[in-house]
């Protein structure tokens, strides 16, 4: 009997176009007229994507039944694993067990297997648990929990042993999930599952060193915090007074506005770009008041730099004009990583935080790319 796989919940199977319709509804901005025609005429192949639903545990460790998918090609090998986070679930219905095919599952169509978890939050626990957002012990823990998951799927329903290398990635909030995941397993050292590289770009991977930031620019590109400051209020018991944490209309109208059924504009319209306008004062002071000093305490507990050093291979890449998560967050990260001889590189790049998001995509699918050519070449 499996510990962690309980059940599928269900399946389809998805071509390349399918992929560009999905993300031109997700991304409108997004310019991807070059890429669009080269992709679609080389990559034919179509992959079978799986929701599952599988055993885990909420922030408080209680049991929780959450949810993730599994990407794989159809009727072809697999040439690897990769695990892969999701970026920021804004609102609760675009994960990937709602939608099977999300921007993220690209990187299924180079013919590997991509397991993608859902997180808290979302998924089958979308109306049920609060989102734990940003929240690292309990984002590395679900997310290994669901490849253990997978694991047991792939012995139980495919009738095959999953490969024990992976590649873990993450971009976003999906980069900081990344760093949790790689900080889990080399925690929990299991032989079945081995880590060859990790790639991440654009997370939040200390929110003490990304609030200083906010605090000295006063500008944030996505007004992020409130929903991290929900999250942490609920889970912790934090008891906050929001009179002196929010000010204005977001404070007038936040029940409604971070219930999470609002999509990313929606919120950015609505709460601004300007952390004055919806700050509380004591926010941008050397002395903040108790109820946001209770938050930056939090936000120490949950630090991916400190206390660890990590033994995988990183590459970190992060744009040098992200408005939304602030470079200097990448920079501290690897500098401290660094000092300790942890084996990490960074590259940067320009476009701001959703453009370079595109850098990020193109640098993984090289990754894996010459990780199928050498597995191939030695097999």
């Amino acid at each position: 009997m499996s510990r962690y796989f309980i059940e599928i919940l269900k399946e389809g199977d998805f071509s390349i176009e399918d992929v560009f319709t999905e993300v031109k509804k997700d991304f409108p901005a997004l310019d991807l007229s070059r890429v669009e025609p080269v992709l679609t005429s080389l990559i034919k192949m179509k992959v079978r994507i799986t929701a599952i639903s599988y055993n885990t545990i909420d922030p408080r460790g209680n049991p929780v039944v959450s949810s993730g998918i599994v990407m794989r090609p159809f009727n072809r090998r697999p040439r690897g694993v990769l695990h892969f986070l999701p970026s920021a679930n804004i609102d609760k219905f675009g994960s990937g067990s709602d939608a099977l095919l999300i921007f993220e599952g690209v990187l299924a169509f180079l013919g590997y297997i991509v397991i993608i978890p859902d997180l808290l939050g979302n998924g089958v626990t979308k109306d049920t648990v609060e989102y734990p957002f940003l929240m690292s012990e309990n984002t590395g823990r679900v997310a290994y929990d669901m490849h253990r998951a997978a694991i047991e799927y792939f012995v139980e329903v495919l009738g095959y042993t999953l490969h024990k290398h992976i590649s873990v990635g993450g971009y976003s909030m999906g980069g900081s999930g990344a760093l949790a995941l790689v900080r889990h397993i080399e925690k929990e050292k299991p032989r079945d599952i081995i880590i060859d590289r990790a790639i991440i770009g654009g997370g939040i991977y200390d929110l003490n060193v990304a609030f200083e930031e906010f605090v000295k620019t006063g500008f944030a590109q996505y007004p992020a915090a409130p929903g991290i400051f929900k999250a942490y209020d609920n889970w912790y018991d934090l008891d906050l007074d929001y009179s002196k944490v929010f000010t204005g209309p977001l404070l007038e109208n936040m029940e409604s506005w971070l219930d999470r059924t609002h999509f990313r504009d929606q919120l950015t319209e609505w709460i601004g770009q300007d952390l004055h306008q919806y700050m509380h004062p004591d926010f941008f002071t050397a002395e903040r008041n108790p109820e946001i000093e209770k938050l930056w305490n939090k936000f120490s507990e949950n630090s991916l730099i400190e206390g660890w050093t990590p033994k995988t291979h990183i590459l970190f890449s992060h744009a040098s004009d992200d408005q939304s998560v602030p470079t200097r967050v990448a920079q501290y990260t690897y500098q401290e990583f660094r000092k300790r001889g942890a084996k990490v590189r960074i590259r940067y790049g320009k476009g701001g935080h959703y453009e370079f998001g595109k850098w990020y995509f193109l640098r993984m699918g090289i990754h894996l790319i010459l990780k199928r050519m050498a597995f191939w070449r030695f097999h």
